[in-house]
């Protein structure tokens, strides 16, 4: 590929007090390989049409603010390199910039981050120190490298919301607490310093909490910084379950599936949905459980054995024992 070429951006532009839409501009400008969006969206902005809106600081991936749907996937805008972009183009030389999905655009490519700043403060996601008001700042209060080892990643967080934009959760729930609160969450649950883990994790259960999130894994995989979220999304319902907090549909769900794989070494399925949700929800889903019937969609109500099962209850049955051992500090 050639070292300078001409190339195309279309940003989606939108300013509230005289547009009834959003729309896109069109700028084709002459760039060299190695050139970041960032510093081609300043040239836009610098040299061609100085109008456009859009939010950038430490220009090296560290503050998070730039943050912007870059060919239709969240990412930093100033460690996304433009030659990079060309072979994910939906259409061929041209790069589509967007704002962030899930969030109200206040102007062009920046997005209100309000509410994500409103359910970090719901969540409790900071330090409860566990030392007594009379004695901070008298001493250090420390951490040792082992206790820090179990919240590293999660300290990696730049708060860029990157999950938050690509998380399907939030798109169709916007009181969802999402990928971001959760591992802020798990974080300071795990902080040594802390105090708060019981009351945050009663609330991290509650509606629209922890059991909500369905798997998709998109958070983890749009992560700028590679943090593995679903690792504290489950640590957060591990704490929850430890703490006794099963009255809710998702820790009820959970726990037939354990036993199901302890008990059977398979999911019993045509009895699952009478135990997460009990007999009245689950006799007003007959409706929906007719219309699957109709389309095959059933899981039989007495399944043939399989030959892995055992092996399965084996596993599952050894993998309870270690977890046993290591919490009595056994080898």
């Amino acid at each position: 590929m050639e070292e300078q070429k001409e190339i195309e951006f279309r940003l989606l532009c939108y300013n509230p007090e005289v547009d009834i839409k959003a729309y896109f501009k069109t700028f084709s400008i002459e760039l060299e390989k190695g050139v970041t969006i960032l510093r081609a969206i300043n040239y836009i902005k610098d040299h061609v049409d100085p109008t456009i809106t859009f939010r950038h600081f430490c220009q090296a991936g560290i503050c998070g603010s730039c943050a912007m749907r870059i060919n239709g996937v969240s990412k930093l805008a100033c460690t996304t390199q433009v030659w990079d972009e060309l072979e994910n183009c939906p259409e061929e030389g041209v790069i589509v910039v967007e704002p962030m999905n899930n969030m109200d655009v206040i102007r062009d490519l920046v997005t209100d981050m309000d509410p994500v700043m409103d359910k970090l403060k719901e969540y409790h996601c900071w330090v409860e120190p566990n030392t007594e008001d009379s004695k901070l700042g008298v001493k250090e209060t420390s951490v040792s490298p082992e206790e820090f080892e179990t919240i590293e990643f999660a300290t990696d967080c730049i708060l860029c919301a990157a999950c938050y934009s690509e998380c399907s959760m939030c798109t169709v729930n916007d009181q969802y607490i999402s990928p971001l609160v959760m591992l802020r969450a798990y974080r300071m649950n795990k902080d040594t310093r802390d105090s708060a883990a019981e009351e945050r994790t009663k609330i991290l259960v509650k509606d629209n909490g922890a059991w909500d999130c369905t798997h998709c894994y998109k958070c983890v995989e749009h992560c700028v910084m590679n943090i593995p979220i679903m690792t504290a999304i489950m640590g957060v319902r591990k704490e929850a379950l430890d703490r006794g907090l099963v009255k809710s549909e998702g820790a009820r769900h959970a726990m037939a599936f354990n036993d199901d794989i302890y008990s059977h070494g398979r999911l019993r399925e045509v009895t699952l949905p009478i135990r997460t949700l009990g007999v009245k929800k689950t006799i007003a889903m007959a409706p929906f459980a007719l219309k699957m019937a109709s389309k095959n969609r059933v899981p039989p109500l007495f399944p043939k054995p399989t030959s892995e099962q055992k092996n399965v209850k084996k596993m599952f049955k050894q993998y309870e024992q270690e977890k046993i051992s290591e919490k009595k500090g056994n080898p």
